[in-house]
């Protein structure tokens, strides 16, 4: 099922400037590292929405947290709700480096976890990084998928036990 997003769940509107910044910060740490087009895509037309099809198992089968929303790349006074500022991508990502190691947030789960690239892979591959077993410098993750499309293709829109 092809990633879907609920009506008026926006942020608002996308910042390619934020994005730009975002990737500026990232290339500093990890110079081969590039965004995943299909996320890039997803991010400009669905910039911050909470998805419909947010439910998805982990590589060991686990149903993991639905995830709650999309990190955004919209500029702070922009924002249509001013108490979103913290899932903006340069922030939430600023807030928690010290504790993410090479990994790039762009979802957060109910539970406060959160979905992220893993830079120091290469590739842009998905990992589920947990935050309650995580500390400073010592990221606590698992593989979810080898690319953010292979990722969407494995999401439902319902739980499947």
């Amino acid at each position: 099922m092809p990633l879907q997003f609920f009506d008026a769940s926006l942020v608002g509107p996308f910042s390619k400037r934020e994005l730009d910044e975002m990737k500026d910060m990232v290339r500093a740490d990890f110079p081969s590292f590039e965004f995943d087009p299909s996320y890039v895509h997803v991010v400009e037309e669905f910039n911050g929405g909470r998805p419909s099809t947010r439910y998805f198992r982990t590589r060991d089968g686990q149903l993991a947290p639905p995830i709650e929303r999309f990190l955004h790349y919209t500029a702070g006074h922009d924002l249509k709700d001013h108490q979103l500022g913290f899932l903006n991508a340069n922030v939430f990502w600023s807030a928690l480096e010290n504790r993410l190691g090479a990994l790039l947030p762009f979802a957060v789960l109910a539970n406060n976890d959160a979905l992220c690239f893993d830079c120091g892979s290469g590739e842009a591959q998905v990992v589920l990084w947990s935050n309650e077993r995580s500390g400073e410098g010592g990221p606590s993750y698992e593989h979810v998928a080898d690319s953010f499309g292979d990722f969407c293709a494995a999401l439902s829109s319902v739980t499947t036990e």
